[in-house]
């Protein structure tokens, strides 16, 4: 399976540090590969971001929107709708990945 999320998510009001918790648990347990889908021209600015929080570790590549992927995608008015990935929804976002699985 692969997830991809928006990049808002990893940013803040979103907790960089939930992002990675959904990434490692997606990776790990569902097997899934993470992709990250940013604007265009912002490739580096998010890994950048990512990878100086360490939440890079279990992200597979970085897309643009005009670059086409098959997928479950996670960000506003997508498969997993959510506007932002902290503590208060953490586990909801992970169980509706989970059904996506199975």
């Amino acid at each position: 399976m692969v997830v991809i999320y928006d990049s808002v998510l990893t940013e803040p009001p979103s907790s960089v540090h939930c992002f990675r918790d959904v990434t490692l648990y997606s990776n790990i347990f569902l097997e899934s590969e993470n992709l990250i889908r940013c604007p265009k021209g912002t490739r580096s600015i998010y890994w950048s971001w990512i990878k100086q929080y360490g939440a890079h570790d279990f992200i597979e590549g970085l897309l643009t929107e005009e670059e086409s992927q098959y997928g479950v995608c996670v960000g506003e008015n997508k498969n997993i709708h959510c506007s932002i990935i902290n503590e208060r929804n953490l586990s909801e976002i992970i169980n509706k990945l989970v059904r996506f699985k199975f």
